[in-house]
């Protein structure tokens, strides 16, 4: 009886084991054959047996083939033949809190701002010389820079002996030429062209038309005898400003000796001004020359100067890789001053264009992708091209259709999903995965090899031990 009791209480203890054995087994089929093994923070590391992954030591967890390919055989009624869909319950969908927008036409402008500053315009820049002889400054009334001159006020007196002799020639000139006028002359066209000729002269001086027929009137009212002495003939003469503006160069002082064509000064008008703006290269693409613009002073925030690009600099800036472009602004009243600073801002149209957010697409080195969503927990990882990033979003050139829902949130949560599953090989379709096209992680033994490809979701090398579930 005991050897009885004994066996039947070895059998009850094997038919628990066996009926434990066979719940696993079963259990492990419900979910599917196991395609391999990887890290949830390595995705790219496929084993075929379990272990440590080589990068960061973690345990690997088993990527069962139900749920890849059962939900992948909905998906494949619907695709096309080798898409790449994958499926996320809609529950966890929620719970990573994704966002999706519709891909669509939308009207699109590139606003351009840049920083500016207020320059002179070098194109009424003048400078005050004497052109036809040496001299002295006897009185110098430019003394200061900044101070302001009417046209034609006097800037200076200047002293020159070449300017006598100037004087003599010209009175001589013009004396014989009238009296050409009153008897009549063998050859008048030789006379006149002789006296004109010695006027042509005596402009180098940069006498206007007044000082020269105040010169004329004193030089017919002259006699014979002070026309051969040069009596009354002044050796100084005035230097006057070409045009309304302000000293912006002084290099004389009273009682210098100065050559012929020495820069005494330099007069600018500020009439109008330059507005010189600098933009980076990414935006300098953009602008042309006659392009409308709008330019704002901190300092005048009540007025909105509407103006056109008037020139675009060549080069770019060595120190900062930035283009110059310059922009000319009427200054009637002078309230712009320079070295005041400046807002550029214009507009590029851009028209309608189909586009998608910024946010819905990843970049992956040389490509973006974007994630369809079919909806139900679908999702589709799809290669886009892109054009220009206008305002927070893409242009589409290529890969994605009006209409079609994409994920703008929570992407790279989506991504590390995809890559447990298995389900993005869009990312290594140009790499074979297969054992010969692998590679080993070196110093690690006994682990199957895996691709080397870690995409966007890739990590530095970590060791992080002492973490539960990590050695």
């Amino acid at each position: 009886m005991k050897g009885t009791k004994h066996f039947l209480e070895l059998f009850l203890y094997f038919f628990f084991f066996l009926f434990s054995f066979l719940s696993v087994v079963r259990s492990e089929e419900k979910k599917g054959d196991i395609l391999y093994y990887t890290c949830t923070m390595h995705p790219s590391v496929k084993s075929k047996t379990p272990g440590k992954c080589p990068i960061c030591s973690m345990d690997l967890v088993p990527v069962h083939a139900s749920s890849v390919e059962t939900h992948a055989t909905e998906m494949v009624q619907k695709e096309v033949a080798g898409s790449t869909s994958f499926f996320i319950p809609p529950e966890r969908l929620q719970a990573i809190g994704i966002r999706t927008e519709e891909v669509g036409i939308r009207p699109l402008k590139l606003n351009i701002k840049a920083p500016a500053i207020v320059s002179i315009n070098e194109s009424q820049v003048y400078d005050i010389n004497v052109k036809a002889g040496n001299g002295y400054v006897l009185k110098l009334y430019a003394n200061y820079v900044g101070k302001h001159f009417s046209k034609g006020e006097v800037l200076a007196t200047i002293l020159s002996q070449d300017w006598v002799q100037a004087q003599m020639d010209y009175i001589r000139a013009y004396r014989a030429w009238r009296r050409s006028l009153l008897v009549k002359k063998d050859n008048p066209i030789l006379l006149d062209q002789q006296f004109y000729h010695v006027r042509a002269r005596l402009r180098v001086w940069d006498l206007d038309d007044e000082q020269i027929k105040e010169l004329e009137k004193y030089a017919w009212s002259m006699s014979v005898n002070d026309v051969r002495t040069a009596k009354g003939i002044r050796g100084t003469f005035e230097l006057r400003s070409p045009v309304d503006g302000h000293v912006h160069e002084k290099n004389v002082y009273e009682g210098m000796y100065f050559t012929a064509g020495q820069s005494l000064l330099r007069i600018v008008d500020l009439r109008t001004v330059w507005v010189l703006a600098e933009l980076p290269e990414d935006q300098a693409k953009y602008v042309a020359i006659g392009l409308p613009c709008q330019i704002r002073f901190p300092a005048l925030p009540e007025k909105i100067y509407e103006a056109k690009v008037d020139f675009i600099q060549p080069h770019f800036e060595e120190e900062t890789r930035r283009l110059q472009l310059r922009v000319v602004l009427p200054n009637p009243q002078h309230r712009i001053h320079p070295g005041m600073y400046a807002d550029f801002n214009t507009i590029i149209d851009f028209g309608k264009r189909l586009a998608v957010s910024e946010d819905a697409v990843i970049p992956t080195g040389e490509n973006f992708v974007a994630f369809i969503d079919h909806g139900g927990g679908h999702l589709e990882p799809r290669f886009v091209d892109i054009g220009e990033k206008i305002d927070g979003y893409y242009i589409v050139r290529g890969g994605l259709k009006e209409g079609e829902r994409v994920v703008s949130g929570a992407n790279f949560l989506i991504d590390a999903e995809a890559r447990v599953q298995g389900a993005l090989k869009i990312w290594t379709r140009e790499k074979s995965l297969s054992p010969g096209g692998s590679t080993t992680q070196p110093g690690k033994k006994g682990q199957e090899p895996y691709p080397m490809d870690h995409g966007p979701m890739h990590h530095g090398h970590m060791h992080m031990q002492g973490m539960p579930g990590m050695e």
